[in-house]
């Protein structure tokens, strides 16, 4: 293993990796810590919710006022173990106070529903939902808990 090798390896290991779901119809669930440093509690998971349709910046993973069927919203590491437990008690839980926005994550007959309002100020919203099969509950709930571990070690 040469030098570039190892850097890279190292690279891999600290960047926060994505968990992705995608329906049959192209809609697009992303789970990912936002892998800024912050204060406790106070670090960000971003969750994303992108359809097929999506125009503006969302191939980039980039949103903004001008983006359309693209919504992210942040979860801080103090509100996301709330989130796990609805999804493994098969609850649900929303917050429509997020900085950015709103999420909500439900039970629902056969699956889970998560919906993100992602806010732009001055009254601009981009609402975007999808409906995962309930096989992809408990993924989810993990990929959570993966990504807080992640985002908890951010935390100075």
């Amino acid at each position: 293993m040469d030098f570039q090798d190892a850097i890279n390896n190292v690279i891999a290991e600290l960047t926060p990796q994505p968990w992705d779901y995608t329906t049959h119809d192209g809609t697009t669930l992303r789970v990912i810590p936002a892998g800024l440093r912050a204060d406790p509690g106070e670090a960000e998971i971003l969750i994303r919710i992108t359809r097929a349709d999506a125009t503006g910046l969302c191939e980039f993973g980039i949103t903004g006022p001008d983006s359309r069927g693209v919504a992210e919203v942040g979860v801080t590491t103090a509100d996301l173990p709330k989130v796990i437990e609805a999804l493994t008690e098969q609850g649900w839980w929303a917050d429509n106070t997020l900085v950015s926005g709103a999420l909500l994550v439900a039970a629902a007959s056969g699956g889970v529903v998560v919906g993100v309002t992602e806010n732009h100020g001055a009254g601009q919203h981009v609402d975007v939902g999808i409906v995962l099969p309930e096989v992809q509950r408990l993924p989810l709930a993990s990929a959570l808990r993966r990504a807080l571990d992640v985002a908890r070690s951010w935390e100075d």
